[in-house]
């Protein structure tokens, strides 16, 4: 530890490296220990230890400037090279270092890891990596230019070889790129499988609020002054609420406005207590809620001009993506708990223009997907079927069914009209079947009389038969599929067929068991391979609705004679022969005859005691 204590030295002068040499040698220093040498020795100032500074070996521990090396030239001069000058010493401190070797000329970083330095930033690094974002940016935004150019109209035909490719996506390389397999096999598939229909129009921003009336009797004025909040205030305290009820109504230009203002207004608070009250003005609705009416207030809510022309056909077209991406269908389920309230006391005509305006909406998917709206459509369309007087039923289900038959002829469209309608009312689901039927049979008159006096099951098994049912390459299997789900809903659950003999319902189990076999036979000509997502639809509709019959239309549970029997397989003739066949085989094999060869000892005969047995002479 003496070796990091601070020991002064003396500091010995410095002599030209020329004198040294042309000098003789002097004689050997002084022990320290005389004190003529100390008298003679002026003290050494010490300087500070920079990192180049060197320790001399341990034969000169005693003095570093006693070294025999400093009268010897150094090495360094002698191979031409220039050796870095000593720093000044600095007597001001003594600094503890740790002793580094002489030999180190050249100071390494500290980290191992970084041997030679290096730039920190590189110019033409830089420049490169600039030039490869610049790229990649100009591709990002062709590919982006491209997919929106992009028209799904262009169906891209999609070869065995392009289906091979596809499948070994999803197979081997774990899933990557679904979406995109996904996109491309929907586009591989022909006919009406994207076809939709849009009710709304695809571009559709809220319109400003309304101008209220400016000339309103109090206490009524309360509802066009103020703000926002003064107004939710009002409508909160249930004040006008009392007087719709105490007056049956309110006036007529307020009643009107706020029909407006249901679909502006921007307050849901407010839109609710909108449709409580006009609900409640029963003299103001039969008077002013006109088909016109209405026609003005969905074209409001962003419905497509075709709404003005009733009997005109219908606009199907294919989508490249979903039409109403984040749009605000709040206000349409106010429109929608608006006309329920209303219902009861709207007039005939307003009510069969709602009913058949909500039938050709339902047409549209976005009833279906959205479950606010379809479960809001439900009551609707349930109320305003409830308020049409049953002398004009008739009428009004031959009118609706010859219309909804007339603007479009794809079964893939109606059927979602029909999937929204409820069937646990009794109205709807009477509709819902007169209308199944009519687009089965394509016969609008149909609609005018009640499915159960018209449908049978040999007149359906008949319709399976027609062309429309057939499996070829041209089929279009979401139509096909389209036209399964109406078989079934005009089947229904087989009650049309009420009696009591045996054998009319022993007729009816066969003919049930023959549709099920016609469908069963569609089901097998379906080739679903290959990712063919249409017909791997179609065919679990097929499959759920034979299965329906069979289990649920049927009387009775068909009894099966054999448990490998298979519905509509035909018994094989051979099969009596084979089974006796087997029986034989599995016969136990009679005892062995080499029993009865082995010779046997004669036995002795049983002799009774009380029997005297006389022996022959």
């Amino acid at each position: 530890m003496s070796f990091f204590r601070p020991v002064a030295r003396p500091q010995t002068p410095q002599v030209p490296l020329a004198s040294q040499a042309s000098d003789p040698p002097s004689p050997l220093p002084i022990p320290p220990s005389s004190p003529s040498s100390k008298q003679n020795t002026p003290a050494k100032s010490w300087a500070p230890l920079t990192r180049d500074f060197e320790i001399g070996a341990s034969d000169d521990e005693d003095d570093f400037g006693a070294s025999s090396d400093d009268s010897l030239e150094d090495l360094s001069s002698i191979l031409g090279r220039g050796r870095p000058g000593k720093a000044a010493h600095s007597p001001s401190k003594n600094i503890l270092a740790t002793p580094r070797a002489k030999r180190t000329a050249i100071e390494f970083p500290s980290s191992p890891l970084t041997l030679t330095p290096k730039h920190k930033f590189d110019l033409k690094a830089l420049a490169r990596d600039a030039r490869k974002d610049n790229a990649t940016n100009a591709s990002s935004i062709r590919a982006t230019a491209l997919a929106e150019q992009y028209d799904e109209t262009d169906v891209v035909p999609l070869g065995e070889a392009s289906r091979d490719t596809l499948e070994g996506i999803v197979t081997h390389e774990g899933g990557h790129d679904a979406q995109k397999v996904l996109r491309a096999v929907q586009r591989s598939e022909g006919g009406q499988s994207q076809l939709r229909y849009c009710f709304f129009r695809e571009e559709y921003s809220t319109p400003p609020p309304t101008t209220p009336p400016k000339r309103v009797k109090r206490p009524w004025n309360l509802l066009t002054q103020g703000d926002e909040n003064t107004r939710e205030q009002h409508l909160a305290s249930g004040i006008f609420m009392t007087l719709t009820t105490m007056h049956g109504g309110m006036p007529d230009e307020l009643f009107n406005w706020m029909l407006d203002e249901l679909c502006t207004q921007k307050s849901s608070l407010i839109r609710q207590e909108y449709c409580n009250l006009l609900g409640n003005c029963t003299e103001q609705i039969e008077k002013l809620v006109t088909p016109k009416r209405l026609e003005q207030l969905l074209l409001l809510l962003g419905a497509t001009s075709e709404l003005e022309r009733r009997d005109s056909k219908l606009t199907i077209s294919k989508l490249s993506m979903e039409p109403y991406q984040g749009r605000e269908w709040s206000y349409l389920g106010d429109f929608l708990t608006l006309l329920k309230n209303m219902a009861p006391f709207m007039a005939l005509h307003a009510v069969t223009y709602a009913s058949q305006t909500l039938l050709r909406m339902a047409m549209d998917k976005f009833v279906v997907y959205n479950i606010d709206i379809l479960v809001e459509y439900e009551h609707t369309i349930d109320a305003l079927l409830s308020a049409i007087p049953r002398p004009n039923w008739d009428a009004f289900c031959l009118e609706t069914c010859s219309l909804l038959y007339t603007i479009t002829r794809a079964q893939s469209v109606r059927v979602n009209a029909l999937a929204c309608l409820p069937v646990s009312k009794v109205m709807t689901h009477e509709l819902r079947r007169r209308l199944a039927v009519v687009f089965l049979f394509g016969d609008p008159a149909l609609g005018r009389r009640h499915p159960d006096s018209i449908v049978t099951i040999p007149g359906i098994i008949h319709r399976l038969a027609e062309n429309d049912f057939a499996v070829n390459p041209q089929t279009d299997f979401a139509e096909l599929q389209a036209g399964i789900i109406l078989v079934n809903i005009a089947v229904d659950d087989g009650s049309f067929v009420k009696t009591d003999d045996s054998e009319v319902e022993k007729q009816f189990n066969a003919d049930i068991d023959e549709l099920a076999g016609r469908l069963r036979q569609i089901w097998k000509m379906i080739n679903d391979t290959g990712m063919k997502l249409a017909r791997t639809e179609a065919k679990s509709v097929i499959d759920w609705v034979q299965q329906r019959l069979a289990h649920t239309v049927r009387t009775r549970r068909k009894a099966r004679e054999n448990y490998y029997d298979f519905l509509g397989e035909k018994k094989d003739p051979s099969l009596p022969k084979q089974q006796n066949y087997m029986k034989n085989f599995l016969r136990k094999a009679p005892e062995s005859k080499s029993l009865e060869s082995k010779p046997t000892k004669p036995s002795t005969p049983l002799v009774d005691t009380d029997t005297i047995v006389v022996a022959g002479l």
